[in-house]
């Protein structure tokens, strides 16, 4: 090499920090530029490298892409060979040990960086590409909500697991800032989450997918909700905006469970609102469940009078009859462009205790024929046979 490598070292307690530090100092092979305690330093640093602990609780994601996207690479010192550990699926550029030595972390240090002879390097190389939507699935918004407990969490994760087994990339959002129900439905940690979603969109948008669990190629791509209802108060409609126009850049659609009432155009779920293409609004099959959901759809109005709204009513009766009845309060609360029957399915209990996606039965098949709706309506041709009124 021209010359050694610099890297910027996260402090810590942790005694490779020292060791490596007066190895660099006594022998060379690196040169440690600066010493990190604050991200913000690193972010204002030229270097070649960043080393931190896998323990320190400024590594995230969207730190790590800002940081590529600035052509610098991170080593983290502490996770290999554990398992799963807080580093990996960071999209860091190399783990280590924590009995590495000095003289092998300056070796995997110079690995990152490229050389004449190796002038790609790896440097350049973790900027997360634009997956495009495939298939006939355009961008596009969809909000998923309606009254409290009427289940509008699981029709909205099945319908992102719908789009997404019908090849597009399809990414669920939980906007519910009340009680967000998808980490825990799903079997996903608190971190990270919408909120680190909002501080990845203050620094740019590319800088947001970092904030998304991507849980592989059977599945929607996930960003769980506010950790915190004193964390979720904070946020305001340019925060949730923000983040739904850097996310529906890479993928689509982007289902939004906002589950509780839009409560106003300068609201978070407005926001969201005034990005959709299609409103689906989940009612129970009660008197009172469907007197609540005609109000829910009336405040969606409010806010998005423009907005299609297609209806189900979960959990819904067999009999013709019933459905009949509750077909005609919903036409006379008026502006609903289509309604679905999703009867009761034990299914949809095993798939949340096991935190998977509900198996072939009753409920998938009448998520299916949702997603074909919105398909249908969300496509240039407009509706096709899909849509419509189901009794």
């Amino acid at each position: 090499m021209t010359r050694e490598p610099e890297v910027a070292l996260v402090l810590s307690a942790d005694e490779w920090v020292d060791e490596f530090h007066r190895y660099c100092v006594d022998h060379g092979g690196a040169r440690v530029r600066s010493l990190v305690l604050d991200p913000a330093v690193a972010l204002d640093d030229d270097f070649d490298v960043l080393i931190a602990g896998a323990r320190w609780p400024a590594l995230t994601r969207p730190l790590v892409d800002a940081l590529h996207r600035r052509d610098q690479r991170v080593l983290v010192v502490g996770d290999a060979g554990a398992g799963p550990g807080p580093a990996h699926g960071l999209g860091v550029d190399g783990i280590v040990g924590a009995a590495t030595t000095p003289a092998e972390l300056v070796d995997a240090v110079r690995a990152l960086v490229p050389t004449p002879e190796r002038p790609g390097g790896r440097r350049g190389s973790a900027a997360l590409p634009v997956v495009p939507a495939a298939g006939p699935v355009p961008p596009a918004v969809v909000v998923v909500g309606g009254p409290r407990g009427a289940g509008s969490t699981e029709v909205a994760l099945a319908l992102a697991g719908w789009f997404t087994a019908g090849g597009a990339r399809a990414v669920l959002v939980d906007a519910d800032l009340e009680a967000p129900a998808v980490a825990v439905r799903l079997g996903l940690p608190a971190e990270p989450n919408l909120c680190t979603a909002v501080d990845a969109a203050a620094v740019g948008p590319d800088a947001v997918p970092g904030a998304l669990f991507d849980l592989g190629d059977d599945w929607p791509v996930v960003l769980v909700g506010a950790p915190r209802r004193e964390a979720a108060a904070v946020l305001v409609a340019s925060d949730l905006g923000a983040v739904l126009d850097a996310v529906g850049s890479r993928y689509a659609p982007v289902l939004v469970d906002v589950s509780s009432g839009p409560d106003g155009a300068g609201t978070p779920a407005g926001a969201a609102l005034a990005r959709a293409g299609a409103v689906v609004a989940v009612g129970a099959a009660t008197p009172v469940g469907v007197v609540r959901l005609v109000e829910w759809i009336d405040g969606v109005r409010a806010v998005a009078p423009g907005a299609t709204v297609h209806v189900v009513v979960n959990r819904a009766p067999a009999g013709r009859a019933r459905r009949a009845e509750i077909v005609d309060a919903l036409r006379r609360g008026g502006g609903v462009a289509g309604c679905t029957f999703v009867p009761a399915d034990p299914r949809v209990d095993d798939a949340a205790w096991a935190a998977g996606l509900v198996g072939r039965g009753p409920f998938a098949r009448a998520t299916e024929q949702i997603g074909a709706a919105l398909r249908d309506r969300l496509t240039p041709d407009g509706p096709g046979e899909s849509g419509g009124w189901r009794a």
